[in-house]
């Protein structure tokens, strides 16, 4: 489908985003597991959500500002972590964080960026909301938290729905992996992006910055995908597990 400029909806963002990415990473951004219900399911229940209406008010000034978790923020919005984004555009993480700060918004960092925290921090001033998951290198995961702290994040996200990953059919057959499984129909593929090959020539980085040299064993995307095939993922979602990344965060003040 051709779009038509200039873009005004997030429909059109989607379709452009279809047309410049090799399919490899639309498809991994795009799709969910199995039957993909629980994701038709996300976009039904955001669909639910509406704008309450008000007649017969004073509408000459309307503000959208508000307060999350102590922070002024300009409307009730903060960017979700979103791990991989760096493989769609350059160092993505520092843009969206860039982007979060002059919108007056928090900005939500995925321990899976390609940009490390300190990287982005460095690059933005923007109120980061630093996500980690539950993971079984303790050590790893206290260091995370120090780190989030030091960088002056505002908050702490924990993911608690990936500790299992659902097969996802389309990246089986794309050859998703780290690195990607390289193949005839993948190459001719990123070959017919020449846009998004320019554009990602100019990336400083590249990988997945939180965790490369950060964990032991783990120096670049082969051995980053040993270690994610490993089940880093602590399986055991307590609420004491809760309890003591809380209280990590809390000591890390």
């Amino acid at each position: 489908m051709t779009v038509r400029y200039p873009l005004t909806s997030i429909e059109d963002l989607r379709l452009v985003a279809k047309q410049r990415l090799p399919k490899l990473f639309y498809d991994f951004v795009d799709s969910g597991s199995w039957t993909q219900s629980t994701y038709r399911a996300n976009e039904q229940d955001f669909e639910r959500i509406l704008l309450r209406q008000r007649v017969g008010r004073d509408v000459r000034e309307r503000l959208l500002q508000t307060h999350l978790l102590g922070q002024k923020a300009s409307m009730p919005i903060v960017i979700a972590p979103t791990g991989g984004a760096g493989f769609l555009y350059p160092d993505a993480e520092i843009a969206a964080a860039r982007a979060a700060a002059s919108a007056g918004i928090s900005y939500g960092l995925s321990v899976g960026s390609s940009c490390s925290l300190e990287a982005v921090r460095a690059a933005s001033n923007a109120d980061i909301w630093f996500q980690v998951s539950l993971f079984k290198d303790r050590l790893f995961l206290k260091r995370l938290i120090e780190r989030a702290r030091n960088a002056e994040c505002g908050a702490l996200i924990l993911t608690l729905d990936y500790h299992v990953v659902g097969q996802r059919h389309c990246d089986l057959k794309n050859g998703v992996g780290f690195p990607p499984r390289i193949t005839p129909r993948l190459l001719a593929d990123v070959a017919t992006h020449p846009r998004w090959i320019l554009r990602m020539a100019r990336a400083r980085h590249r990988g997945f910055g939180n965790v490369i040299g950060h964990v032991e064993g783990v120096t670049d995307i082969k051995s980053f995908g040993r270690w994610q095939a490993s089940q880093p993922f602590d399986l055991n979602l307590d609420w004491e597990a809760l309890r003591v990344i809380r209280d990590a965060w809390l000591a890390s003040c």
